[in-house]
């Protein structure tokens, strides 16, 4: 008697930390550069260079990256300077159970960057990291799913639904663009300020391969080759079409996709006519991908034999099973008025932001998740200032429904701003629109014995011959014909020849007889 056998592979989630990180240095403004009088706006975003497990604890290593717009200190007119510098940060996170062979997944959030003037030539820089860590068990068990040569051998089977976690990967692809200056605009004598941001990001797994499709704003501030004219700006929006290869991926797979913006840079080029009026944009775009495969596997889970005793050998097979993945749209709309005492907008350049969770929770059918939104609207005022900036932070609330969850349930949420526009509606009214995606995914764990090898002993002829050869036999709550023919060293067969069964449906009180084999 042989076993045919599977392996399984899967991974289960066995714990979650949330560790928060604050970074804060001192910059010098280089000599090149004017004096510090204003700090208009500010941006920044973190690109991740390691994710290890040790002993104890998970190590996450990278960078922030940021700029900063600032006015300058200048007696005869008011300008635009742009500084730009990184803080690199380590943080180590105590977990218990955690060894190097674990597999462990970060997700990196600058939370909030804030930038300060000691002096006109220094400049204080400080942030705030949420580094959001799972760590998973790893789960390989090599289970029985039938047996070969069995004769006289009655066998039970049993279906279980996996979610396997096939494929776990960081990619890194490129956008490069092109952005060509409208005529009416005069041409570039230096960048001074970038944002880009990734829109309605899509990841479609296929033939060893990731389809990627989106929209990414692109929007640059520059100072013209006319002294006399004031900072230009521009704003463009383009289409992301990628394909990322992914050995092993397959059509019917189930994509997680976390997409952020990595490290990159826009310079001047000329065009045609040898005059700087091309901008080139060249950006990462990191990706933290895991592809789950649903499988639904056959497993032996029971064996008896009316001429030998079979003892099973088990093995414990924790597994998960994803039961419910969706996308939901969240809308929200603010108007935010200014203070009496604030600028008058005269023109709005650009909004730029995120989003952020602050609470994540569920009951019965429904997951309830509170966030905010963090906007920075660029705009013209009445002043002398060339731009000025205005931070609003949006709370809301969402409430989606879901499948019946249960306290033990796994339930993760992965926010993205896919819409972000503000308006003027007056001087000193502004209404801001936002469009966050929420991608959810519910887990649950489940654990079965699962057979994994057997011993055949001789059988018990006492025993077996204190049975009689005939009995009658009330269903009890709680029997199937299998426990009873077990019982009864009977075959599920013979019960069901003899009580003219069509299958092995039994119920509490029905009566059956029952043939010693």
């Amino acid at each position: 008697m042989d076993f045919s056998k599977k392996d399984i592979h899967t991974s289960v989630l066995k714990e979650s930390k949330v560790s928060q990180l604050t970074i804060d240095d001192d910059f010098n403004i280089p000599d090149s550069k004017k004096d510090v009088e204003k700090i208009i706006a500010r941006n920044g975003n973190i690109v991740v260079e390691e994710i290890s497990a040790e002993e104890g604890k998970v190590r996450i290593a990278g960078t922030v990256y940021f700029k900063i717009l600032y006015k300058t200190v200048d007696e005869e007119n008011s300008d635009l300077e742009v500084y730009q510098n990184e803080i690199p940060f380590e943080d180590n996170i105590s977990i218990d159970g955690v060894n190097r062979s674990s597999r462990v997944e970060a997700r990196c959030i600058l939370e909030d960057l804030s930038v300060s003037i000691i002096n006109s030539r220094k400049l204080e820089v400080r942030g705030l990291i949420s580094n959001h860590v799972n760590v998973y068990d790893n789960i390989d068990v090599n289970c029985a799913i039938d047996l070969e040569n069995g004769n006289g051998i009655e066998c039970q089977y049993t279906k279980v639904d996996v979610t396997n976690t096939r494929i776990v990967k960081r990619d890194v692809f490129k956008i490069k663009e092109e952005l060509e200056l409208a005529q009416n605009k005069p041409n570039i004598d230096e960048i001074l300020w970038s944002d880009i941001a990734l829109r309605n990001i899509e990841a479609k797994s296929m033939k060893d391969k990731l389809e990627i499709r989106g929209e990414v704003e692109i929007f640059v501030i520059y100072k013209s080759n006319d002294e006399h004219m004031p900072a230009q700006y521009i704003f463009s929006v383009r289409s992301i079409v990628k394909e990322i290869e992914c050995f092993g991926a397959t059509e019917d797979m189930i994509v997680e996709a976390d997409v952020t913006i990595g490290k990159g840079d826009m310079s001047v080029k000329p065009d045609a006519d040898g005059e700087d009026r091309i901008i080139a944009v060249d950006y990462n775009v990191d990706m933290n991908i895991k592809l789950y495969e649903d499988e639904e596997i056959r497993l032996l889970s029971d064996m008896y034999s009316p001429q030998v005793e079979i003892e099973p050998d088990t093995e414990s097979l924790i597994y998960e099973n994803l039961l419910m993945k969706n996308t939901a749209l969240v809308n929200v709309a603010h108007r935010h008025k200014l203070e009496s005492d604030d600028k008058k907008v005269l023109q709005i350049c650009h909004i730029y932001g995120d989003v952020f969770l602050d609470d994540v929770s569920f009951d019965d059918n429904q997951v309830n998740v509170e966030g905010i939104i963090k906007t920075y609207i660029l705009f013209i005022s009445s002043d002398d200032d060339p731009m000025d900036c205005i931070e609003v932070d949006i709370p809301f609330e969402h409430t989606v429904d879901t499948i019946n969850l249960m306290d033990d349930y796994n339930v993760k949420v992965i926010p993205c701003l896919t819409q972000l526009s503000a308006s003027l509606v007056n001087s000193q009214e502004i209404e801001i629109k936002a469009q966050v995606g929420l991608q959810i995914m519910v887990f649950c764990v489940n654990n079965m014995d699962v057979i994994t090898d057997m011993t055949v002993s001789p059988i018990d002829y006492d025993k077996k011959a204190a049975m009689p050869g005939i009995a009658g036999y009330i269903v009890r709550k709680g029997d199937t014909i299998w426990s009873v023919a077990r019982k009864y060293y009977a075959t599920t067969e013979s019960i069901r020849s003899v009580n003219n069964l069509e299958n092995d449906e039994i119920n509490e009180g029905d009566r059956l007889i029952v043939v010693k084999s």
